[in-house]
């Protein structure tokens, strides 16, 4: 039996999901949809990683549901595997909203741009229970053509990192630690837009045509986030192959999932500073602000043991990340950081509910149930106080951002996971 509060959070997530589902056939393309959409207010359309997390969360309330907002996310894959980081299945209704946004489209009902690519933990989370073999039959190919083509298209070094060619495609759009890269040095909103039309503008001017984009070194990271999740997808990639039979396809995608550990450990990982940096251009410079980041590739279980230490020591550090609403996006004594919003610019600061969930189980992979429990208890706090938001004060937890968001709806899985049921 779940417990009293695990039951309450999921009775809250399921009315939110209710109030934020999207329904109805796009004329574009014919094609029915029925999504979670991050927020009614501000984010309507249908976001990579936001379903991602949407169908771990859909997985403990609804399984159906949960396989129906990865069908929905997967409808219109290209026959390449790319998969756009969002669809915008009824984009007439929001023009005007439109406008607010900087997007780079491969069509005007797609982006032409990716997110971190956790496909296979939501494929894995939505496969559960009865049906679940079938399920995993009809979308493992579409899943395995996607993680093929981030090795083919973007990881031209062949090093077993993929690399973001635009800020906004690690999710973490305005994060500090990209600042000096992109020759941000104030917090104005026009200087980001202009950073990101110094990179998005001769994109278009080479036609978005991928070796070209890189061939102009304006962005390329190959960013710890977005490889931890990567590397972290590889492995779960390779247990579902396992499963529907295609034992080559399965130790393919685990020498990958070795591989782009290896990767981090060798090439981001700063001894000196105990944390993990992105690298940058060609040269592939360390981008050293202590951020989220810099934490993440705690996840992974094969994570050198000395160094998960390190990381966690960073983590418990009341300097750093021991916040009363950790986890900070940003280290508290880095200049930049922020606690509170800082206009609509984002990570820089404040609390998320997804980073929490992927360090909560970094953490009870590496034997810190303790602390991992801390962890669980203060997130679900956040969303008994404050309701669901998009990011938290670390020193208040008050919530800011788009209200009634979505994915912090993930805190059901962390719940979940603490009570043996995931």
């Amino acid at each position: 039996m779940s417990s009293p509060r695990l039951e309450r959070m999921k009775d809250a997530v399921r009315s939110l999901y209710d109030r934020n589902r999207q329904r109805g056939t796009a004329p574009w393309c014919g094609r029915d949809y029925d999504f979670v959409c991050p927020s009614m207010g501000t984010y309507p359309f249908q976001w990579f990683w936001d379903s991602c997390f949407h169908a771990v969360a859909l997985s403990h309330l609804d399984p159906e549901r949960a396989r129906i907002e990865v069908r929905s996310l997967l409808a219109n894959a290209q026959p390449d595997g790319f998969v756009a980081h969002v669809t915008f299945w009824q984009r007439e209704k929001y023009e005007d909203m439109l406008a607010t946004y900087s997007i780079a489209y491969r069509t005007p009902y797609l982006s032409d741009c990716i997110q971190p690519p956790l496909l296979a933990e939501a494929v894995q989370a939505a496969a559960r229970g009865e049906g679940g073999a079938a399920f995993l039959a009809e979308v493992t190919p579409a899943v395995r053509r996607y993680y093929d083509w981030l090795d083919r298209i973007r990881d031209p070094d062949r090093d077993g990192l993929v690399a973001t060619l635009q800020p906004d495609e690690s999710g973490l759009d305005h994060a500090p630690k990209y600042d000096a890269y992109l020759g941000i040095s104030g917090l104005a909103p026009e200087e980001f837009t202009t950073a990101w039309e110094r990179v998005a503008g001769p994109y278009a001017e080479v036609g978005r045509d991928p070796d070209r984009m890189f061939g102009l070194d304006l962005f390329v990271v190959e960013d710890v986030l977005v490889n931890t999740v990567y590397a972290e997808n590889e492995g779960v990639l390779a247990e579902l192959l396992e499963r529907t039979g295609d034992t080559a396809g399965a130790e393919e995608m685990r020498r990958r999932a070795r591989r782009s550990t290896t990767a981090l450990v060798e090439k981001c990982y700063d001894r000196d500073a105990g944390l993990f940096f992105d690298l940058a251009g060609a040269e592939e410079e360390m981008l050293r602000t202590n951020s989220i980041s810099s934490l993440m590739p705690l996840l992974l279980p094969d994570l050198p043991a000395p160094i998960a230490a390190t990381l966690i020591d960073h983590l418990e550090d009341p300097r750093e990340y021991s916040a009363p609403f950790p986890v900070p996006s940003v280290a508290m004594n880095v200049p930049s950081f922020s606690a509170g919003p800082v206009g609509k610019l984002v990570w820089r600061g404040p609390s998320w509910m997804n980073t929490n969930w992927y360090l909560s189980r970094g953490l009870r992979r590496h034997g810190r149930t303790d602390l991992a429990s801390v962890l669980e208890d203060r997130s679900a706090r956040l969303v008994e106080e404050h309701g669901f938001r998009e990011y938290y004060n670390p020193l208040t937890g008050e919530g800011a951002g788009a209200r009634d968001f979505s994915w912090t709806g993930i805190v059901v899985d962390m719940l979940a996971r603490r009570e043996g049921e995931a």
